[in-house]
Order: C-alpha cells, then structure tokens, then sequence
C-alpha cells in the first residue's frame, strides 16, 4: 500500500471516529480525562435522556493540551481511581434560560468509569453541566457545553392533489405554458400543502425556470421520485427568486 493510500485510510478512520462523538465535550483534569455529552444524541425537548460523564486515565497526548486542569494528587492515578464516584460528583445542568436542576449519577456496572444522570429536557437551548468534584480527595470544578437541545420538529407526508401531477407532466412536455404550472404552485401555497416564505401576495414569474426543474416535475408526474423531492424544486424556485410569492 502507497503512502498516499496509507494516509487516506488514517485521515478517514481519524475524521469517522471524531464525528461519531461530536457532541461531547473533554477535558483534561490533572491525570484524568472527563467526558461530558448527552446519553441520546441530538437531545429533543420531552425525550427522556441522560448525561454521560466518561472518566478514564489521560493518555501522553492529552495531556499536551494548554488547558489541562490542575489536581494535587496523593498517589499515581490508577482505574481504581475512576470508579466509585457516583457520590463524589455533585452534577447540575441548566437548558437556555430555564431553571438549574441537580443530576443524581449511577455508575454504570459493565463500563469502569462512567456514569449517567438521567434527565429529561423540558425546553430547548444551549447545554450548561457544571460538575464539582473529588478524586483523591482532591477537589475540581469544570463546566461544559455539549449539544443543544432542539424541537421535535415531525415532518408531515406531503401529498400533492393528482391534477397538479398532470399539470406537471404537460408543463414538462411542453403543452401548457409556465403561467399554468406556476398557478398550481400558486395552489399548493394557498392550501398549504407546501410551505414556503411569503413576500408578496401573488405568485409571478421572475426569472427563467431551470431545467432540471422541469425534468423533475416530468419524472414525478411519472412517479419516478417522490412527493417530498419535487416540493423540493419547487421551493428552491421560491427561495432563490425564480418564481416570487
């Protein structure tokens, strides 16, 4: 293998394992190493979740880091060291502006160092944990941010009447003029079966209509792509001008 491939297949195994845990958070706190994210990732307000807290022992490379946390420790740190702080952690997280609320841990039996809050998240906005504690003996205070939390936004199905499906097969063919599709977009907006931004009260054409707009309107009429996918084209249309509401 060249060393081209070589340093492909690194970079591709480096940027795979560092997405599959964007949301946590680490910090380096003396000899340790602590983790922060949410159990559920993305978290949705009324989902219940919890908060992770992954603690293990720093590696030489993490410890290079320009903010490392300090901490006096008694002994050289060991794994025994990570377990057993379900008690020595004192946990609070506050979502956006909403109240703070304190987090009670449960050490997780199978995996040596890490611990779940469970918490259900009533509002969205920013993630703010806090965590005060002990290892050693040895008192911290960190805080950390990991993902916000989001809506539950559910996507309807979208069904689109079958008259506006031939509307859409003739003006791909060239049998009705753009005036006559661009009036059952018009009717699309006004039942809201599609949702677009409004800026004007009528629908007007402004600009030559691309192609491949019209090639997807023929390929849906023919029911070659999906509903979904052709109010796709017809909101890029919307969005960039070429049609204006």
């Amino acid at each position: 293998m060249n060393k081209f491939l070589v340093f492909l297949l690194v970079f591709v195994l480096a940027t795979g394992l560092a997405g599959s845990a964007f949301a946590h958070k680490a910090l380096i706190i003396g000899d340790y190493k602590m983790d922060v994210g949410w159990k559920k990732e993305p978290p949705i307000v009324n989902e219940p979740n919890a908060v992770e807290i992954e603690i293990s022992i720093a590696s030489d490379f993490d410890k290079q880091r320009d903010d490392i946390i300090p901490l006096q420790l008694s002994s050289p740190s060991s794994e025994s060291d990570i377990t057993g702080l379900a008690n020595d952690l004192e946990v609070d997280i506050i979502i956006g502006n909403g109240e703070k609320s304190f987090l009670s841990l449960i050490e997780d039996s199978k995996i040596p160092g890490t611990y779940y809050g469970d918490y259900t998240p009533q509002e969205s906005g920013t993630t703010k944990i806090h965590i005060y504690g002990k290892i050693q003996g040895s008192e911290f205070e960190v805080t950390f941010y990991p993902e916000k939390v989001t809506q539950n936004i559910k996507t309807e199905q979208i069904v689109i009447p079958d008259w506006i499906r031939n509307n859409a097969k003739w003006w791909s063919e060239g049998m009705i003029e753009n005036s006559d599709f661009v009036s059952g977009i018009e009717y699309l907006i006004k039942n809201n079966i599609i949702d677009v931004p409004v800026m004007q009260q009528e629908i007007i054409e402004t600009k030559e209509i691309p192609s491949w707009i019209k090639n997807n309107a023929g390929w849906w009429a023919d029911k070659l792509i999906s509903d979904e996918e052709f109010v796709k084209g017809i909101q890029y249309m919307i969005t960039n001008g070429i049609i204006v509401v």
